[in-house]
């Protein structure tokens, strides 16, 4: 998939202080103006701003991002033209409450919302967690570890078989992820991990990616780290897997 399809943006990068309380200066006054067309008191739009943030943070913790429809559709309803500034409110309320930052992802021809938790992966590992979430994130870990490995496109069979020489087969429960296959499943869903058919040489096969959640949530360089621990290696070693990846996907 090309770069042209999937483009990410935060509230965190303003291009300077200029341009950035111009911004912000628009945007409430296009608040205002929304506001008054609808009819709205502004104690009515903090109360949205609030249950979108909430609307947020339960989609998150199913780790499924989303869409700009079901935002209207379940939060915002009759009031659709107020979903900038109602945005932008939800954004200050979870940075400033929860540490966690609004992504916009268009995917797809479709817009999605996602929340990023601001801690790194080493403080996340360090987190109290349900022993099943530790083991899924550990999988995950190893599984993006691999397709970081192979230069960010590894194909879903050589997965498998790395996988299997660990113990990890998916033709049978683990111990710890249960079915592996339907779990990097559920990764593809919640945009950790993407696929894509790729013809080759030896036919088509299934390529493996980092999709656009694990781009926002975890740090390349943390899981090369991961990978050198595990080798005991030193990191310096793969400098063309430390320099290719970090800042691949600009985010704007």
């Amino acid at each position: 998939m090309s770069q042209q399809n999937k483009r990410i943006r935060t509230n965190e990068s303003a291009p300077g202080p200029s341009n950035s309380s111009s911004s912000t200066a628009d945007t409430r006054a296009l608040a205002r103006s929304e506001q008054a067309k609808v009819g709205m008191s502004a104690t009515d739009v903090k109360k949205l701003e609030v249950e979108l943030a909430r609307y947020l943070l339960f989609a998150d913790k199913k780790n499924i991002p989303t869409k700009k429809q079901d935002i209207i559709k379940n939060v915002l309803k009759d009031n659709s033209r107020l979903l900038p500034s109602v945005l932008e409110g939800a954004r200050k309320y979870l940075k400033q409450t929860f540490d966690y930052s609004v992504c916009e992802v268009d995917y797809n021809k479709n817009k999605y919302f996602l929340l990023r938790n601001n801690i790194g992966l080493p403080e996340l590992q360090k987190l109290t967690r349900p022993n099943h979430s530790l083991s899924q994130l550990a999988f995950l870990t190893i599984i993006l570890s691999m397709i970081h490995m192979a230069n960010n496109a590894l194909d879903e069979n050589d997965l498998w078989d790395t996988l299997k020489i660990l113990g990890i087969d998916k033709a049978e429960s683990h111990i710890d992820f249960g079915d592996s296959e339907k779990l990097v499943n559920e990764f593809v869903k919640q945009m950790y991990i993407e696929k894509q058919k790729v013809s080759t040489s030896k036919g088509q096969i299934i390529q493996l990616k980092w999709g656009m959640r694990a781009y926002h949530e975890i740090k390349m360089s943390d899981v090369l780290q991961f990978v050198a621990s595990i080798y005991d290696v030193n990191v310096a070693d793969w400098k063309k897997q430390f320099g290719t990846h970090d800042g691949a996907i600009k985010i704007s």
